[in-house]
């Protein structure tokens, strides 16, 4: 037997078929090997190529082409594993399913083998994804997500048919965390049992444990349903953000504003690492609350955002449209999916702030009053987005500083239209000439100093 991680065997010499029925190969065993090798050695040279000697617009070439061939790859696996799953060859040699058979033929991990075969059962019902995985215009990870929605057994094939028109175009336009964002909001608003469902098993299955380790320490482990997830996420970053203050002063009392670098105070110049800091925010967090009873030490506000039409079909008991799905807000300021009835119940809570919005919603305006965001008009800023607003960049807005797309000294005004979350870095590198500003659709586009968007 031929291990994937041999060279392909010559195409004169004995090749193996282990699907055959008969000792004899199959006719197209000679051609299939003949490709195969072809492909082998066009990989082979690519990975030959010395990277050191390719400038910038090569080096891209080559990492979109060498993706958009990685797909092309999945998408031949994906149809071998479905032709596999329809003819089962493998029955003959003791294995009872598809699964099995990749599991052992491929070396496949177990998720791997079963990711693959839902792949390839779904694909009938989603021709159009099959096509752009084969062009490459789609990744493996949209396809293999919507393979595991179009498995749902309660979206009926009319509504799923639908649904993959509109993601479809999703999948081409956006981010994959944002198609995966929108495409889970689309499969919970056609599917109201299964979210339901999944919200109260989430609930359910709450724990906490902590037990003592052999080699020493403990080991703390846990599951949170979302709304319980969500205040202690806000809780934490909370005390994660103070121990993180107090090593950054202490660095600058140790060694300046420099730093040891002569640039400024880096990771390497605190004396914790982040997991180490995190660990102590978890202990000074006990802490706080034993010592205040109801560990008031820290009151941060958990900001839930559900968008008006969302919130009053809740109310009234009737259903979301699932064609509203791009539009429908249920989640909290840091982007972790809530699901709207839990938001809607929420809105009793004392300690819990409801945030409800629609597309045009201005929350404040504070003109040219103030050169800074601070206080509602920051707030107002940084509830809707999720991430640095810099292309490409995933620092999550709890990371980032409210800055002006149009900046102060052009006469940028400091409302909430003209703002947006940039981290540190990008928002030092913007002040060399770059622009990030928001079009009218809610997108934000980065531009070079040269004029050009960078995408």
């Amino acid at each position: 037997m031929t291990s994937i991680a041999e060279p392909l065997p010559d195409v004169a010499g004995e090749i193996e078929w282990t699907m055959a029925q008969s000792d004899e190969p199959p006719p197209m065993a000679g051609v299939v090997a003949t490709l195969l090798e072809q492909a082998d050695r066009a990989l082979a040279e690519l990975a030959e190529l010395g990277l050191g000697e390719l400038n910038a617009e090569s080096t891209e070439l080559l990492a979109v082409g060498a993706e958009r061939l990685r797909r092309t790859a999945e998408a031949t696996a994906v149809a071998v594993a479905g032709h596999i799953d329809q003819t089962q060859p493998f029955r003959a040699a003791g294995f009872f399913n598809t699964a099995a058979y990749l599991k052992h033929r491929v070396q496949l991990s177990g998720p791997e083998a079963y990711q693959r075969v839902q792949m390839a059962r779904q694909s009938t019902v989603l021709d159009r994804w099959v096509a752009g995985l084969e062009a490459g215009l789609i990744g493996t990870a949209q396809f293999r997500l919507m393979a595991r929605i179009a498995a749902n057994t309660r979206l009926a094939p009319a509504d799923l048919t639908m649904g993959s028109e509109e993601l479809w175009c999703d999948a081409l336009d956006c981010s994959y965390g944002e198609f995966e964002r929108r495409a889970l909001t689309w499969e919970a608003l056609a599917d109201p049992v299964g979210a339901l469902a999944k919200d109260e098993r989430a609930t359910t299955l709450r724990s906490a444990s902590l037990s003592p380790l052999a080699c020493g320490g403990w080991a703390l482990q846990g599951r949170l349903d979302d709304i319980g997830g969500a205040e202690f996420n806000e809780i934490f970053a909370h005390f994660t953000d103070v121990e993180w203050r107090n090593d950054w002063r202490e660095a600058v009392d140790r060694l300046g504003e420099s730093g040891s670098t002569g640039t400024g105070i880096t990771a390497q110049d605190l004396r914790r690492s982040q997991a180490q800091r995190r660990c102590d925010a978890l202990v000074a967090m006990a802490r706080a609350a034993a010592a205040n009873g109801s560990g008031a030490a820290a009151e941060p506000t958990v900001n839930f955002l559900i968008d008006h039409d969302t919130a009053q079909s809740v109310a009234l008991g009737e259903p979301v449209d699932p064609d509203r799905y791009r539009d429908v807000v249920s989640r909290t300021s840091t982007g972790v999916p809530v699901h709207p009835r839990r938001i809607v119940n929420c809105a009793m809570w004392a300690h819990v702030r409801r945030v409800v919005f629609d597309a045009e919603s201005a929350v404040i305006d504070l003109g040219r009053r103030s050169r800074l965001f601070t206080g509602p008009s920051r707030e107002a800023v940084m509830l809707l987005e999720e991430e640095c607003a810099w292309v490409g960049c995933d620092r999550p807005t709890a990371w980032c500083d409210a800055d002006h797309s149009l900046s102060w000294r052009a006469h940028g005004c400091t409302v909430p239209r003209n703002g947006g979350p940039l981290c540190r870095t990008h928002n030092i590198v913007k002040e060399q000439g770059y622009r990030v500003q928001r079009s009218p659709d809610g997108r934000w586009h980065t531009f070079s100093p040269a004029g050009d968007e960078i995408l």
